[in-house]
């Protein structure tokens, strides 16, 4: 019997000592290695100087080219959009701009829908912040915020890394290890899209909600902290139904710079509600006379 029981514990202690030390090597590796995915390049911009930063779902992923930016006003600039971000996530990701000592003069958040929107989360930033989850107290409110319910995603060493195999697991562990590049460093966190939309449509809310406890947050924090925030919605496709929802999101967010009916070249989107790289060249052009140029001149 006490060699059956020296046996199960000895092997207990075999298995926390050999999954801390993989969830130590693992997340040692995706903290040193050179930036693959997004929130790795957000991470390393820790104690730097940004001069525009966007934030916002995948349509500023897609729409807003930092290089056009940079060559027009010689301003440094970083695409930070999440395919399907919610305000909870820009809220988390503004909070992070502090605790990485980031500094900007502005920051630029894209609404839309998500307005409407208190619930979810983006569907990429969670899986590329695993890694990091306890790295701070922001990283852990965003944990409990949308994974509560999976407190061992948290507290058992190696158990995320199981969970989010094909994401952050073995494979990808190895492209960080022989250093093999995305283009999110070069291309400063845009991803263009190619093709056009042809017929496609869309269709946004027909109602607002009377407000959104994230942006509330999200403006409370940017006072606090003296960073200067400016708002605007990106273009949408003319196909869409309901359009006349951002006229009525510029009612809610009144200093909202309100470029949903900004393109009508459908030629110019890659589907009802993104623009392609053509558009996006266009777009970020449009941007840069109305919202940048007129405020280097103030």
């Amino acid at each position: 019997m006490k060699k059956i029981l020296l046996f199960v514990v000895s092997t207990f202690f075999f298995l926390v000592v050999l999954l801390v030390g993989l969830d130590f090597m693992y997340t040692t590796i995706y903290s040193v290695a050179p930036p693959r995915t997004k929130f790795q390049y957000f991470r390393s911009l820790k104690n730097q100087k940004v001069d525009f930063l966007f934030l916002g779902s995948s349509r500023v992923e897609s729409t807003i080219n930092p290089e056009i930016i940079r060559a027009t006003t010689g301003k440094t600039v970083v695409n930070m959009g999440f395919q399907a971000a919610k305000l909870s996530d820009i809220y988390f990701l503004l909070k992070l701009v502090k605790e990485y000592n980031i500094e900007t003069d502005k920051i630029f958040i894209q609404v839309d829908y998500i307005y409407n929107i208190e619930d979810g989360c983006s569907n990429v930033l969670p899986y590329q912040l695993m890694p990091f989850i306890r790295e701070n107290q922001a990283t852990k409110d965003y944990f409990e915020l949308h994974y509560n319910q999976d407190q061992y995603l948290y507290y058992m060493p190696f158990y995320r890394y199981c969970h989010f195999e094909s994401k952050i697991g073995i494979r990808e562990l190895v492209a960080n290890i022989v250093l093999k590049k995305t283009t999110v460093v070069a291309q400063h966190g845009f991803y263009p899209l190619a093709g056009t939309a042809g017929q496609s449509t869309g269709s946004l809310p027909n109602a607002i909600a009377k407000s959104n406890k994230y942006l509330d947050q999200i403006r409370q924090f940017a006072s606090k902290n003296k960073m200067e925030v400016v708002f605007f919605c990106a273009p949408f496709s003319k196909n869409n139904k309901n359009l006349s929802y951002a006229a009525k999101l510029k009612e809610r967010v009144p200093d909202l710079y309100n470029f949903a009916n900004s393109i009508t070249d459908e030629t110019l989107f890659n589907d009802s509600y993104h623009l392609n790289k053509e558009g996006a060249i266009i777009f970020t052009k449009t941007f840069i006379k109305t919202v940048l140029l007129p405020e280097e001149i103030k």
